[in-house]
């Protein structure tokens, strides 16, 4: 019955007028779409504020300025779970409050009223545990950064400042901040002043111009260098990095210039705010935060020349910059429209990796991100808050490159230009965006808002193919159908769907039909009366799909040799996966030998590895110039022949983290004799992100050589939250595959469990369980645990690990 009644919605809305026709959101309901009420607009806000780092305190000042939105308001309310306020004073005179664990109501002695200014000043402290993080204070080997930073996406500020948490109201913010001289600290917006005080500390005073959101307020306090660049239209950029990693900052900030100028010039609006900064943290739980003018990341992407071969910051920081105009510059209503935040941010990152890394590696991000989604179970629309980050973040960036493949870069960059303008600073929901293609462009595109937007799903195609003759004429004929399952979330789509018929003398045949039915049969003129070499269906595969079509090794054969785009050559190559070597293996060679992307290669190494007439291909691979293809090789190896053992040993010194501590991992594994002289090449070669090189050395050494305790011994202090959490997690599972435990381990991983960052505190969970469960570590870990100083709920969490 209620699938009967949806059915019926759906039809009315279907048969609604063109013009009301997206005035819904996702035909999948979603609570996500109602917008928070709110009776306040919230104009500016000013913060003063004070830490004592060590007790993880905030003392803080603050002054909202507001007028109501309704005729009269008797009371209202403010975020500000955990807040002690200790004064509040509406427009210079005390005003009634009451705190509960979410917030703060008050109680104006008069009624507020419409058109009237209001200004409310609080004065508070705070212990929060989440929204703002104290990072080394109390380190006992004083080994640890000592930092200060916060992170308030979605709702997190409100832990250390009181706030109306919602982006649907935006205000213009000023932070001051007092603080020790011998740190630095970044906020939004300019910074108009920096004053050393006798008493020690500097107050610094950054102030906004134009109204955000206050989930992008942002903090980031430590012991900083910056290095000041400026865009091509004269923005100011201020890099943060750490003084003693002064040697990473050009493999970190690479391209750096390159986005800003690509991004500025690509989305056609001019950036937003006074300048735009980036600062490093350590132990930050995400990639990083796109704060208005300050964006916060992950120190793990301060790489190395070595990390950046694994995973850089390029990707992130274009990511991140793109924020500034899609969620801070214009920002999402309602939870159903932050895919106009992140889906956007994610289109235009990797919109800019082309411009620094090119054609092919923007087709292979699709390609992976296609592969992504569709690997998702649940198919929730793009537009649904409770899409899976899959969904909204990749899935969005290719249905947008989708929108602009149908429109043309041109139009859809004009599109987005008048989007731009019309919100800007102001709040956006779909039908916004809707509405400025269907403006700019006079084109009707409700059906692919239906399709891509409000609906989930993707489509599955079965195509065929043969060589007729019809009226005395030859033609290639496909006949196309879609199989996908239909329901109330998914339904037919409707694409433009490229056909091309290559032949043997180099020619091409190419022809676009709208697909819109489950059945379509396409007849492509062969009016040569050519030798067909291969023929495609989509080609450089432009429409996100599954696609069940059947070709001859021969015509696969061409494809993998011929075919003009990176993604056919390599869909040839990948669906001869399960053929025979003997049959495919010269087609693989050559193409091998022609050179390509590293994904083909890679493709192409991984079905030769066991191939013992393949080893001089392997030899070559081992040695490619390209260490994606070198790192595909170790990374897929499932042993290791003895002819290549010395080519293997190369990679011990290789330009890729990930590609040593593989190859040190295997060899070991191989060669177990050898283990000591590996441990030898490796020694020095830490790794950056989680100390990766060195935690595998650590691990084989102690199994290798139970008896020195020197390995187990740097395990266990690498645990301690003296170091990163990547690091400390590393560890961690380290140990639990040597299945070694102590008490120092206990305690480390007790820590790091109550930890509010749940990328440690989750594998530090798993490693006291796993200990738990052998009878020898049952008593250590019981007495660590009953022992911690610790709240009544973090003592709750602790004993649930021994159940």
């Amino acid at each position: 019955m209620k699938q009967l009644l949806l059915a019926l919605i759906l039809l009315a809305i279907t048969n609604t007028p063109s013009s009301a026709q997206h005035e819904y959101t996702t035909a999948e309901f979603d609570p996500g779409s109602v917008m928070r009420d709110h009776p306040l607009d919230f104009k500016s806000m000013k913060l003063k504020v004070a830490f004592e780092p060590e007790e993880g305190l905030v003392i803080g000042n603050i002054t909202h300025r507001f007028t109501p939105l309704r005729k009269t308001v008797d009371t209202f309310f403010l975020d500000g779970p955990g807040i002690e306020v200790k004064s509040a004073r509406l427009n210079g005179e005390n005003i009634e409050f009451k705190t509960t664990a979410a917030g703060i109501t008050f109680y104006p002695k008069n009624t507020l009223r419409f058109g009237k200014n209001y200004s409310l000043n609080i004065k508070y402290d705070a212990h929060p545990k989440k929204g703002i993080y104290f990072i080394g204070w109390n380190d006992p080997n004083n080994l640890s950064r000592k930092q200060i930073w916060t992170q308030g996406q979605g709702i997190d500020n409100r832990h250390w400042f009181p706030c109306y948490d919602t982006p649907n109201d935006k205000l213009i913010t000023e932070v001051i901040v007092t603080f020790p001289t011998a740190y630095k600290v970044l906020s939004n917006g300019e910074l108009l002043e920096r004053t050393n005080l006798e008493d020690g500390n500097t107050r610094w005073h950054y102030k906004m111009s134009k109204p955000h959101a206050s989930y992008l307020v942002m903090l980031g306090i430590g012991k900083y260098s910056v290095r000041k660049t400026q865009s091509k239209s004269g923005v100011p950029l201020n890099q943060w990095y750490y003084p003693e990693w002064k040697d990473r900052y050009d493999f970190a900030y690479k391209y750096n210039e390159k986005i800003f100028n690509f991004l500025e010039s690509e989305i056609g609006v001019p950036y937003g705010w006074e300048s735009y900064s980036q600062i490093p943290v350590q132990d930050f739980m995400y990639g990083a935060m796109e704060n208005t003018s300050a964006t916060l990341f992950g120190d793990f992407f301060l790489v190395d020349g070595r990390s950046y071969n694994d995973r850089n910051y390029v990707a992130v920081n274009a990511h991140e910059l793109a924020h500034q105009w899609f969620g801070d510059m214009i920002t999402a209503r309602s939870g159903n429209a932050h895919w106009l935040q992140e889906s956007f941010a994610t289109h235009y990152n990797i919109t800019a990796e082309r411009e620094c890394f090119g054609q092919d590696h923007f087709d292979w991000t699709r390609k992976t991100y296609y592969n992504q989604a569709i690997a998702v179970d649940d198919k929730k629309a793009i537009s649904h808050s409770g899409a899976s980050s899959t969904i909204i973040y990749r899935k969005g960036a290719v249905v947008l490159q989708m929108l602009k493949y149908i429109t043309g870069r041109k139009e859809f960059n004009r599109s987005i230009k008048r989007y731009l303008k019309a919100h800007k600073y102001e709040n956006v929901d779909s039908d916004d965006l809707l509405n400025a293609f269907q403006d700019e462009l006079g084109m009707a595109l409700e059906y692919f808002w239906d399709e891509w937007v409000y609906r989930g799903g993707e489509p599955a195609y079965k195509v065929s193919h043969d060589d007729i003759i019809s009226g005395g004429k030859r033609y290639t004929q496909f006949v196309v159908t879609q199989t996908h399952k239909r329901n109330e979330v998914t339904g037919l789509f409707k694409m433009p769907i490229a056909f091309e018929v290559h032949y043997k003398d180099g020619t091409t045949d190419r022809h676009t039909e709208w697909i819109e039915n489950e059945t379509h049969i396409i007849k492509v003129p062969n009016t040569g009366n050519k030798e067909i070499a291969f023929v495609l269906f989509d080609p450089n595969s432009e429409v996100l799909k599954t696609v069940s079509f059947d070709k001859p090794f021969e015509m696969l054969k061409e494809q993998a040799l011929h075919a003009p785009h990176m993604l056919d050559r390599y869909d040839a190559i990948y669906a001869m996966r399960d053929m025979p070597v003997d049959r495919k293996r010269y087609t693989l060679t050559k193409a091998f030998n022609k050179g390509d992307f590293h994904a083909v290669k890679t493709e192409i190494v991984r079905q030769l590895l066991d191939d013992k007439e393949s080893e001089s291909l392997i030899k070559a691979a081992l040695h490619d110039n390209d260490v994606q293809v070198r790192k595909g090789v170790i990374v897929n190896a499932k042993t290791i022949a003895p002819a290549l053992k010395s080519d293997y040993e190369t990679l011990l010194t290789d330009s890729s983290y990930v590609t040593i501590t593989t190859a040190l991992d295997k060899l070991c594994a191989v060669f177990p004799d050898d283990v000591q002289k590996y441990l030898d090449i490796t020694k020095g070669i830490d790794g950056t992100k989680g100390s990766d090189v060195l935690v595998k050395r650590m691990e084989l050494g102690a199994a290798n050589n139970p008896a020195d305790m020197s390995y187990v011994n740097k395990l266990a202090a690498l645990t301690s939250d003296s170091y990163e959490f990547i690091t400390r997690t590393n560890a961690m599972e380290a140990l639990q595959r040597l299945n070694y435990c102590n008490a120092t381990i206990v305690n480390n991983c007790i820590n790091a469990a109550l930890s509010s960052n749940g990328r440690l505190a989750r594998p530090a969970m798993d490693a006291i369980k796993y200990f738990y469960a052998q009878h020898q570590y049952k008593k250590v870990i019981a007495e660590a645990i009953d022992n911690t100083a610790a709240s009544e709920k973090e003592k709750s969490i602790l004993v649930g690990l021994m159940k």
